[in-house]
C-alpha cells in the first residue's frame, strides 16, 4: 500500500519573520526534494482539515485555548515566548496542522492507509497542556494520540520522537498514562533545558545524546533503549514526532546525523510495525536547513515504505 502524504496550504497563513527558522519554505523544500527524487508521484496525496475542538481539548486546557484566541494579533506579530511568533493566521494554521494529523489517524484506523506522513506547520511537540513554546501552539502528536485512544480505542500507542529537542509537551500531556509508551531521543543538555527525567515517568524511555553525537552512537543507543521496549510493549499504533534537526547541517542543534540515519530510522520503524501489521503515523516537527530537511524527509519516507 503506498504511503499517504497529508498537507494543507493553510500553513501559509502562519507567517513568521523573514529571519525566523520556522517558515513556509520548510514545507516547500520537502515537496521540491520529493519531486526531484521521483518520490512525489508514488505517494497518495490527501488534503488536511481543521481540527475539531473536542480533539484539541483532550490535550489542552480550555483556558489555554481561549487565551490563544484572545491574544492572536489582527496584524503584525506578537511573540508568545522568546521563540514562538504568532501572526493573524497562526491559530488557523495550527488548527489545520492538528486536524491534518487527526485526518491521517482516522484513515489509518479505518485501514485505508498503513503509513502516513503529515507535512504541516506549525510543529507541535513542545506545546504543553497549558503553554505554547518552541514554535508550537497545539501538540499535534498528543492530540492524535488521545483521539486514537478515546475514539478509536487503541490500547497501546507508541510515541517515537527523534527530534534534536526533547518533546516536553508530549511528555507533559501524556506522561504516566499507560496507554502510551513515549520513546524520546534528544541532544542533552539543550533546549528546552527543563528536561523530563525518565525516573519520574513510568512510560518514558529517554535517549539523551551528547553534542557531536554521530551515526554509530545514535543507532546503537536507539537499538539498546528503544527496540527492546517497543518489542515488549507490542504497540497497536505508532505515532512519530519526525524532527530532522539532528542533521549535521542543521543550524538549530549540534548533532551529526546524516541523511542515511533517517533512512535507517524509517526502515527500523517500518520493520517494527510490519511484524504486527501496526499502522504508522509520522508528523513533521523540526528541521531548519532546507536542503538537509528535504533530503532527510525523502530518506525517511523511502525507508518507511521499504518493507
Amino acid at each position: 500500500m503506498p504511503l499517504a502524504y497529508y498537507t494543507s496550504e493553510e500553513h501559509f497563513s502562519h507567517f513568521t519573520d523573514e529571519d525566523h527558522p520556522e517558515h513556509a519554505m520548510r514545507i516547500m523544500a520537502i515537496e521540491q526534494e520529493l519531486k526531484s527524487q521521483g518520490i512525489w508521484e508514488q505517494l497518495i496525496h490527501v488534503n488536511g482539515r481543521s481540527a475539531d475542538m473536542p480533539d484539541i481539548l483532550r490535550a489542552h486546557s480550555k483556558g489555554y485555548v481561549e487565551q490563544l484566541h484572545l491574544i492572536q494579533p489582527k496584524h503584525g506579530h506578537i511573540y508568545v515566548d522568546e521563540d514562538t511568533a504568532m501572526s493573524p493566521g497562526s491559530l488557523n494554521a495550527a488548527l489545520w496542522s492538528a486536524g491534518s494529523c487527526t485526518a491521517a489517524l482516522d484513515d489509518l484506523a479505518k485501514g485505508e492507509q498503513s503509513r502516513a506522513f503529515v507535512a504541516t506547520r506549525p510543529p507541535g511537540h513542545h506545546a504543553e497542556h497549558r503553554k505554547a513554546m518552541g514554535f508550537c501552539f497545539l501538540n499535534n502528536v498528543a492530540i492524535s494520540a488521545l483521539r486514537a485512544a478515546d475514539i478509536h480505542h487503541f490500547q497501546r500507542i507508541a510515541l517515537l520522537d527523534f527530534d534534536a529537542h526533547q518533546g516536553n509537551g508530549t511528555i507533559d500531556i501524556l506522561g504516566n498514562d499507560q496507554r502510551f509508551l513515549i520513546c524520546s531521543s534528544f541532544q542533552h543538555p539543550f533546549y528546552p533545558y527543563t528536561h523530563y527525567e525518565q525516573s519520574k515517568f513510568n512510560n518514558l524511555i529517554n535517549v539523551p545524546l551528547e553534542s557531536g553525537t554521530g551515526s554509530a552512537t545514535f543507532r546503537a543507543m536507539i537499538e539498546e533503549h528503544w527496540q527492546p521496549a517497543l518489542k515488549s510493549y507490542a504497540p497497536e499504533l505508532i505515532i512519530v514526532s519526525a524532527g530532522f534537526d539532528g542533521h549535521k547541517d542543521d543550524p538549530m542543534a549540534e548533532l551529526n546525523l546524516l541523511d542515511s540515519d533517517y533512512n535507517w530510522l524509517g526502515r527500523m520503524i517500518d520493520g517494527i510495525a510490519a511484524a504486527r501489521n501496526t499502522p504508522v503515523l509520522s508528523i513533521l516537527e523540526g528541521g531548519y536547513d532546507l536542503n538537509a530537511l528535504g533530503r532527510s524527509v525523502a530518506a525517511y519516507l523511502t525507508g518507511l515504505k521499504s518493507n
